[in-house]
């Protein structure tokens, strides 16, 4: 997994953490002089609070972007099939491929929740893990760690197939 910092430095990570039933990973990388953000408590957010997001929408060149919006709503599920995830953050701040994963702060620069998703075809439908269940899961990321190699963490990765084989289409 490549890392790109705000200063252009790429870091290589691992994930060393996974709990797909928030939709959070922790990601390990070889640094000791990494700024650390501070965190709010998401239990006292409000609809209607000032919040800004920061990602790499749609990973365009030149460095992360910037967006405000406002808590549009709490407590919001996202159901796709099987996959259900709930008691989200929802912000007009626009959320999009490459933000997920990023932070969503309050006016007092406090990450609050971590951006996850949005709904297509609708315009400002972002949403946020809260922050207290990031820290619940950092506090015991032990019960989640991740082993690629090991079949009884709940993921495997199969290898893509080659670029060489086609696929033959039924008459």
């Amino acid at each position: 997994i490549r890392v790109s910092l705000a200063n252009g430095r790429v870091l290589t990570g691992e994930i060393v953490g996974l709990d797909s039933s928030i939709d959070i990973a922790v990601i390990e990388v070889d640094a000791d002089d990494l700024l650390v953000a501070a965190t709010g408590d998401s239990g006292v957010i409000r609809v209607g609070d000032d919040v800004v997001a920061i990602g790499h929408a749609l990973d365009l060149p030149g460095g992360p972007t910037v967006s405000k919006g406002v808590v549009s709503a709490l407590d919001r599920s996202l159901i796709d099939g099987a996959e259900v995830l709930s008691d989200l953050i929802q912000t007009d701040a626009a959320i999009n491929p490459g933000n997920s994963g990023g932070p969503l702060f309050n006016i007092r620069g406090e990450v609050i929740g971590v951006t996850s998703s949005k709904i297509m075809g609708g315009e400002s439908l972002g949403f946020a893990i809260p922050i207290h269940y990031v820290k619940d899961f950092l506090r015991n990321r032990e019960a989640f760690a991740f082993d690629k190699d090991n079949p009884n963490t709940g993921f495997r990765y199969l290898k893509p197939p080659p670029k060489s084989q086609t696929v033959k289409k039924k008459k």
